[in-house]
């Protein structure tokens, strides 16, 4: 039995035409060529993007570490914070905190905020999946969604700039809290304006 016998329809249905030569004069090699080579085309752009992408990576690492540490050293060295170039730019360097808390160090990160009387910063998201007939259901609220049976899955977390500006605020304040588990980092940042 042939593809066109199971599919219950008759050649001239699937082609359009009524004859095999009919249905093979209306599709030209050229059109296929042309078809071929459009696609390589977009592969090729899909390979020129990709590699823009790679450049702008390796272009964004390099002027991090320009910023946060070659200018920075080199001011220091010279034992300037700041200075003022002939073009009228000002280049100045200013401490930055970042803190990080692993999947890994979370619940022992979350316990020493709260315990700590910082539990304030953590965030709590519930989220809930509903099908796409389900609109009533997600309207209801966490309690609703408990008495009918379903388990919402709830995350906490810190966003990462409110946990940079505690970590700084910690740190300048004298106060202290154990790196390891906010994977502290202070560095210097070069800004010209």
């Amino acid at each position: 039995m042939s593809e066109v016998e199971n599919t219950g329809l008759t050649f001239e249905e699937l082609t359009g035409g009524e004859t095999t030569e009919e249905w093979n004069d209306s599709t030209t090699d050229n059109e296929y060529a042309k078809i071929s080579a459009t696609a390589q085309k977009l592969l090729k752009q899909d390979k020129v993007i990709e590699k823009l992408k790679e450049d702008l990576k390796a272009a964004e690492e390099m002027a991090r570490v320009i910023r946060e540490q070659e200018l920075p050293e080199a001011m220091q060295s010279a034992n300037l914070m700041e200075i003022r170039l002939t073009d009228g730019s000002k280049i100045s360097i200013d401490q930055f905190y970042k803190g990080h808390i692993s999947d890994k160090n979370r619940e022992k990160a979350h316990n020493w905020l709260v315990n700590n009387g910082h539990g304030g910063i953590i965030k709590h998201e519930i989220i809930v999946k509903f099908g796409k007939n389900e609109k009533e259901k997600a309207a209801n609220t966490i309690e609703r969604l408990k008495q009918q049976g379903l388990a919402p899955e709830v995350k906490q977390g810190v966003h990462s700039q409110t946990l940079n500006a505690f970590v700084k605020e910690q740190l300048t304040g004298g106060s202290d809290i154990p790196a390891d588990l906010f994977g502290i980092y202070v560095g210097s940042r070069a800004k010209i304006k």
